[in-house]
């Protein structure tokens, strides 16, 4: 039925030249294994990959994929068909790979999460967690003794403040 839709939606979206929120598929779910409130629901795009947000409630998780959505378009050019297919590209992962063991500990503390158990790019921030609040960050500046700089709050850029930190 997904992929009905899928289609439905992307033989109308010739008829525009620019798509807002609801031109897109829309699936949601709720995760039966979550540990945590604010991943219990999910939401994303049908054969849309890589752009997906969660919450406490259906809404929120639909809330979170609109912001989402709307920081996709502010920072890139090109915005897939509503319907389309759109392939997993992944982004590099040096500056992560380099802070492994900061990031093993912090996804332990912070996230609540394996770190193994995803896929973690040099891109990925709190936000992709829905967690770039001000409990976190109270969170983080308790257990590692930062305040990040960046309000973007890209992990790496976390790691490696508090690397620096640990190298004094």
């Amino acid at each position: 039925m997904n992929q009905l839709k899928a289609k439905i939606k992307y033989l109308k979206s010739f008829l525009k030249s620019e798509w807002n929120f609801n031109d897109y598929p829309l699936e949601t779910w709720k995760n039966p294994n979550a540990e945590q409130n604010d991943v219990e629901y999910g939401a994303k795009f049908t054969n849309w990959w890589s752009l997906v947000a969660h919450g406490e409630t259906e809404n929120k998780a639909v809330e979170n994929l609109k912001k989402h959505l709307s920081d996709f378009k502010k920072n890139n050019t090109e915005i897939p068909r509503p319907g389309a297919n759109v392939p997993i590209e992944f982004t590099e992962s040096d500056r992560i790979e380099k802070n492994e063991h900061i990031a093993v500990e912090f996804f332990d503390k912070i996230i609540g999460i394996n770190f193994y158990d995803c896929f973690i790019s040099d891109l990925s921030s709190l936000h992709d967690f829905d967690l770039a609040d001000e409990q976190t960050l109270e969170k983080i500046k308790l257990e590692f003794g930062i305040v990040p700089k960046d309000k973007d709050y890209f992990l790496s850029d976390i790691f490696e403040q508090i690397n620096e930190k640990a190298s004094g």
